[in-house]
């Protein structure tokens, strides 16, 4: 089998040689003669541009580095570009953030969202509605993320303080977005029973703000009662929508989710919950408490009937700073276990979630979604790939698999086995989409001038190999990543180079020029007698 470039474009794959220096591409085209210090025979691979992962959360992990931001969870399954910021929670001041990703050395190239949850608990925490002064502080932080490079406005509905915001609040803000031709992207209220109205407020909030990019964060249909629904909301968006709002969003090829214990509450309960429980999440016991705590566990059952469970069965521990012990299990288990008695009930598992859920510590992992309506999404021409997902440290808690298996499983499952999703399809929904809504400049295409990203992968042994019990596990089938022009991953393995930089959207500031260069300015990628070989000089 002959190698092939998939540009990214999405047009038909074609043989070319690929000539890069000083980390960009500058020739596609014939490159015969040129000199190389170094050959890779690519027979049988494909050349695509990096993954563009357009969902992820690493913004709290970047606060935690010095030095070295290492993504080798990322860079093995063919991700070159990360975007944090999203559902809400971003770096609270976006300039200091690039200010420290110039200093950092990074494993993939980093661009951000800023969060609305962030910048609301920073003023007015879970306040049912903001001052005026208030409203107007928060839409000057809004604005001065954008003008540090913030691709756009990001909203978490069913996270605190989030969920405690009025359709108008998030309006203002998303509006502040609308001047700067920045995107908005939302998590919205409700992914479940409630997901049609949480819709339709998503498309009024971006039409009353007049933004002209909306974009869904990992669209789906959650909840057994709603399975075969996602196909049909899909389609109401794109209606909706109309000319003059465009509509995208994104997916990981999961029937699971993961989140925190909070996705499991209504948002109406949590008012109820604040004086319910003391500083460690111990119940208090004066009467008016009892009786909105149990208001808000009427509410959580209820939640739980509508998305068509029974029990949380459904739902097991990902993470627990306190309860390691818990991690891997699922909340029936741990509430039988702690209780030592027999089976525990819903409202005993529902009481569990309530009290556990102040400590803001567990991760869960909840198998929510349907395979059918996972594989009609994956089809959608408007929706690009996210993994969701942070930097994998091994061995720290069990984390959702999609954190190193989502582009290798897509390739895989539904390109591969499936055949439901061409290969040049796929390539541009992971490349040059994601680089289109957020704006990222130069990047997400095999072009001349842009930038050097590329994943060279065997289609035919590409796999995810992540799993519930080994989530750490790299994939098979990528032997090389290429970022800024670096060698990143080589023979499948981390090269420990970490060439990547900061990326601003498009209109903003230039990211700023690292203050170190790669040891190779000159790539030569040739196909002649229908192989590939990557050639470096200086």
């Amino acid at each position: 089998m002959n190698g092939r470039i998939v540009d990214g474009s999405g047009r038909a794959a074609f043989q070319a040689d690929l000539g890069i220096r000083g980390g960009r591409i500058v020739r596609i085209g014939s490159l015969a003669g040129e000199p190389a210090r170094e050959t890779i025979d690519a027979r049988g691979l494909v050349v695509a541009p990096g993954f563009v992962d357009a969902h992820t959360h690493i913004e709290a992990q970047i606060e935690g580095v010095r030095s070295r931001l290492v993504a080798d969870n990322f860079v093995l399954q063919g991700v070159t570009t990360v975007i944090t910021g999203n559902c809400g929670r971003s770096a609270a001041d976006v300039a200091a953030l690039f200010r420290k990703l110039e200093r950092l050395k990074l494993g993939v190239n980093v661009a951000t969202l800023v969060g609305h949850n962030t910048i609301r608990q920073e003023v007015c925490g879970s306040r049912p509605k903001p001052s005026l002064q208030q409203l107007a502080r928060m839409e000057s932080l809004v604005k001065a993320a954008l003008d540090a490079g913030a691709l756009g406005f990001s909203t978490g509905l069913c996270y605190k303080p989030g969920l405690f915001a009025g359709e108008d609040e998030v309006v203002a803000l998303v509006a502040v977005a609308a001047r700067e031709k920045a995107v908005y992207a939302t998590h919205l209220r409700d992914e479940g029973a409630g997901e049609q109205t949480a819709l339709e407020e998503a498309v009024r909030t971006a039409q009353r703000a007049g933004v002209a990019k909306l974009h869904i964060s990992h669209f789906k249909a959650a909840g057994r009662s709603q399975w075969g629904k996602a196909q049909a909301r899909l389609e109401w968006v794109r209606q909706a929508a109309g000319p003059n709002l465009r509509f995208t969003s994104d997916m990981y090829p999961y029937t699971s989710l993961s989140s925190t214990l909070e996705y499991l509450i209504p948002p109406e309960a949590f008012p109820w919950l604040g004086s319910a429980f003391g500083p460690r999440g111990a119940r208090v016991s004066a009467t008016s408490d009892t009786q909105n705590f149990e208001r808000a566990l009427d509410a959580t059952l209820e939640k739980l009937s509508r998305d068509g469970w029974q029990d949380y069965s459904n739902v097991r521990v990902a993470f627990s700073e306190r309860h390691k012990e818990w991690i891997g299990r699922a909340i029936p288990e741990i509430v039988r276990a702690e209780r030592g008695g027999p089976a525990a009930s819903p409202r005993d598992q529902a009481d569990w979630i309530l009290r556990n859920q102040q400590r803001g510590d567990i991760q869960i992992i909840a198998e929510e979604m349907s395979d059918q309506d996972v594989r009609q999404l994956m089809q959608a021409p408007e929706i690009c790939f996210g993994s969701d997902s942070s930097i994998h440290y091994h061995g720290l808690g069990r984390p959702h698999p999609r954190g190193a298996g989502t582009f290798p499983r897509i390739l895989a499952e539904y390109v591969r086995e499936l055949k439901i999703l061409p290969l040049e399809e796929a390539a541009r929904r992971a490349t040059s989409l994601p680089a289109a809504i957020f704006a990222l400049p130069e990047r997400g295409v095999l072009r001349e001038g842009y930038w050097a990203d590329l994943v060279l992968f065997d289609p035919a042994r590409i796999q995810d190999r992540a799993t519930a019990d080994d989530p750490w596990k790299p994939p098979d089938g990528i032997p090389f990543v290429i970022e800024n022009g670096v060698v990143v991953a080589r023979h499948g393995k981390p090269t420990g180079l970490l060439p990547g930089r900061p990326l601003r959207r498009s209109g903003t500031l230039k990211s700023t020029v690292i203050n170190r260069s790669p040891k190779t300015s000159r790539w030569a990628l040739s196909s002649r007698g229908g192989t590939f070989r990557i050639r470096v000089s200086q």
